[in-house]
């Protein structure tokens, strides 16, 4: 089998800014806990682009990709030794469009991107390429928290669920990420329980982790079976309450699933995931909805 065939490879937006460091700390948190290729990817616009703003001379295209040449090496300047990694310069007409086709090209697992700065006490900004990524993906996108990203080895992955169709998929991608990884599971359904009795709140609490609990046992039985996997609940008055009281660890990676709209395996992220996003202060995987395996991982030794 080719090396193209076995290599598994994650796409890394980088722009010159805190953002796009954000995104290469995150990557390399992820490249040394597992092997993993790093497509370090730089979107320069097409030259029509380019040449139809004013602030651009019509000599200046040259000048430009001299300029995203020098930032492309700068990007590759942050890649330890011990991280495999390689540069990409890729023409598109916006930076979402041009990494998504990166990340086909690559067949990359994911793509990494770094979120908009925190204002106050909102932790993950969702700006215009994020945005246009978490509509139109068919790999999972992940977002680097601004300033939090250097986490250190993967540590435990914490999958927070609804018990609706589409969480069969962001289970069996946390399943596989966590087995891969050879870190904790922990699947965490927010139950909001404003204006409930507490009877309504124990009932939703029950279905939801029977729910997760199940799933994960299709999935991946022995994992549950011997404590590396946990199921839980976390109530709040709204959604934002329950997801600020959760407890988090050095290392943790955060994974919610994209709505019910996103159809023909995108991402595409509703209300409820973007109420989330505000208060999530680890790193996030938005995952699209498609079909995964459902057979056990098998027992790592």
């Amino acid at each position: 089998m080719s090396e193209t065939a076995t290599t598994r490879r994650l796409v890394v937006g980088y722009i010159a800014t805190d953002r796009g460091r954000d995104a290469m700390a995150l990557a390399i948190s992820i490249a040394r806990s597992i092997d993993i290729e790093l497509v370090v990817t730089i979107v320069r616009p097409e030259s029509s682009t380019i040449l139809a703003g004013s602030a651009v001379p019509k000599d200046g295209a040259g000048i430009v990709a001299e300029q995203i040449d020098e930032w492309l090496e700068e990007a590759m300047a942050l890649v330890p030794d011990d991280v495999a990694a390689r540069g990409v310069i890729h023409v598109a007409s916006n930076e979402a469009k041009g990494l998504m086709e990166v990340a086909e090209e690559e067949g990359a697992q994911g793509i990494v991107i770094g979120a908009r700065a925190a204002t106050l006490m909102r932790q993950l900004r969702i700006g215009t390429v994020a945005s246009a990524l978490l509509h139109s993906s068919t790999v999972p996108v992940f977002l680097a928290p601004h300033g939090r990203s250097d986490i250190g080895p993967i540590s435990r992955v914490t999958a927070l669920y609804g018990a609706r169709p589409g969480a069969s998929s962001l289970i069996g991608a946390a399943v596989e990420t966590a087995y891969g990884l050879g870190v904790d599971l922990r699947l965490l359904s927010l139950i909001e329980n404003d204006g409930l009795y507490d009877d309504e709140v124990a009932e939703l609490t029950e279905f939801a982790e029977q729910y997760g609990g199940a799933v994960l046992a299709e999935q991946a039985s022995q994992m549950l079976a011997s404590g590396r996997a946990v199921v839980r609940s976390q109530a709040g008055a709204d959604i934002e309450e329950a997801a600020d009281s959760i407890d988090w660890q050095s290392g943790d990676l955060a994974f919610i699933g994209s709505s019910r709209l996103g159809r023909g395996g995108k991402v595409a992220i509703g209300a409820r995931a973007r109420r989330l996003l505000r208060v999530l202060p680890v790193p996030v995987v938005v995952v699209p909805r498609r079909a995964v395996s459902t057979s056990p991982a098998p027992e790592s030794h």
